[in-house]
């Protein structure tokens, strides 16, 4: 009966009532919004309005501001109500009454998780999972009426979306009204920032405020809201960065640690493992050219480091003036300068025997030098025994030992190729 009762008004007067409801809405929609805002203030202070008359007339201005917007709803939930119950009957097939369970469990969920947030609100609470089910169900009806119409209304995308956001539209103004509910009801300790909007209009970076602020949280207290979560990802992307440009240089000391001890390790090699290169290097080397380690007849010197001694051209003092100069002869045979000499005198003793027997083998001093000889006759590196010829052919070998104070061996001869021998020509040494 009640269906026929309105079956029977005139459609011009159902559009009147909207047209007007609608204006009633638009004009009472700032007042709507300002009591809303002052209930929540009056759930959080109940001394805010005395009892008795004002308490009550409070209330009756906060009834009448909602109700044009109370109708303007049920309008919209009506609208998406009739698809989703045409949609049960047609695609689902369900009748004599089982057709409108869809709405009552699409729209219907809405509707009830909308009231469980203002009382969440109303109990200060956070109504972050009533919002979320609210969400879900309306975007889930949207999703149903826009499927429904666009379908049996020929692929016309207009009639779909209408309907879809007939089912948007309640939801957005339950969001309105509850959010100036929560501002009235003061601070509502939440969980998580509210971000609303920003979901859309900078998805990405509200996704990254949203994933820092749930694994980066900030300090306890901070209060939930935009623009703290928005500092709290500046603040992690910060020591992210600042971990990034440590480990970096972690990685670049590292590599230059390493090239550091390479070149240590190769003067190492080149001057410790180098007869005359430390006391470890001429023991090696006395035992591979035969010659004792120590002797008793040379003095205790103290180990000197390993370094390059230049060997002037021309003629130059001996470095210590108490002992025997060496000859200017001795000096201007020196043609070779940076190289390497030994430090102590025992390394000069074993220099000067490795000589000999290089001397004895004219290939060895006068040839080409190569490893694979180098180490068949003496153990040693051609590079090795490259320096050692270089100090005893330019006199630095013979004026290191007069230096020391260390006795050349019998044979010992400067240059076999000019024939100089204990630093005098052959003929000399005969005469």
């Amino acid at each position: 009966m009640f269906t026929a009762m309105l079956g029977r008004v005139p459609a011009g007067v159902w559009m009147l009532l909207a047209v007007a409801n609608l204006v009633a809405t638009v004009l009472m929609w700032s007042a709507a919004r300002r009591r809303m805002r002052r209930a929540g203030e009056r759930v959080a202070d109940p001394q805010l309005v005395a009892g008795g008359t004002a308490r009550t007339r409070d209330t009756a201005l906060t009834v009448a501001s909602m109700i044009p917007a109370a109708l303007f709803w049920a309008m919209v939930l009506a609208g998406s109500l009739h698809g989703l119950v045409a949609f049960g009957r047609s695609v689902l097939g369900w009748h004599a009454g089982w057709e409108y369970l869809v709405p009552g469990t699409l729209d219907g969920v809405s509707v009830t998780f909308a009231f469980l947030a203002f009382r969440a609100v109303r109990m200060k609470k956070a109504p972050d999972r009533c919002y979320r089910v609210v969400w879900g169900a309306a975007i889930a009806s949207a999703t149903v009426n826009f499927a429904y119409e666009y379908t049996h209304s020929g692929h016309n995308v207009i009639a779909g979306g209408y309907l879809a956001l007939l089912s948007l539209f309640g939801m957005v103004m339950l969001h309105e009204f509850l959010d100036q509910f929560e501002q009235g009801a003061a601070y509502v300790k939440r969980g998580n920032p509210k971000f609303g909007a920003r979901w859309i209009t900078w998805p990405t970076n509200t996704f990254c405020a949203a994933v820092a602020w749930r694994n980066y949280p900030p300090a306890e207290g901070t209060s939930a809201t935009i623009l703290n979560a928005i500092a709290n990802l500046d603040r992690v992307r910060a020591v992210k960065r600042a971990a990034r440009d440590a480990k970096i240089v972690a990685r670049h000391q590292q590599a230059l640690a390493a090239a550091r001890r390479r070149e240590e390790l190769q003067a190492a090699m080149a001057g410790a493992g180098l007869p005359g290169g430390g006391d470890a290097g001429g023991e090696d080397v006395a035992g591979a050219v035969g010659v004792p380690g120590s002797l008793p007849s040379a003095p205790a010197v103290p180990v000197e480091v390993p370094r390059e001694v230049p060997t002037p051209a021309a003629a130059i003092p001996p470095a210590t003036p108490a002992l025997p100069a060496p000859s200017s002869q001795d000096i201007d045979d020196a043609r070779v300068t940076g190289m390497r000499v030994p430090a102590t005198a025992v390394t000069v003793t074993q220099w000067a025997s490795l000589w000999v027997r290089m001397c004895a083998d004219a290939e060895s001093v006068l040839g080409p030098l190569n490893d694979d000889d180098a180490r068949a006759r003496y153990g040693l590196t051609a590079k090795q025994l490259r320096n050692v010829r270089h100090a005893a052919t330019s006199g630095a070998l013979r004026q290191k030992a007069i230096t020391l104070g260390v006795e050349l061996p019998p044979g010992y001869v400067d240059n076999p190729a000019g024939d100089r021998v204990d630093g005098h020509d052959m003929a000399g040494a005969a005469a």
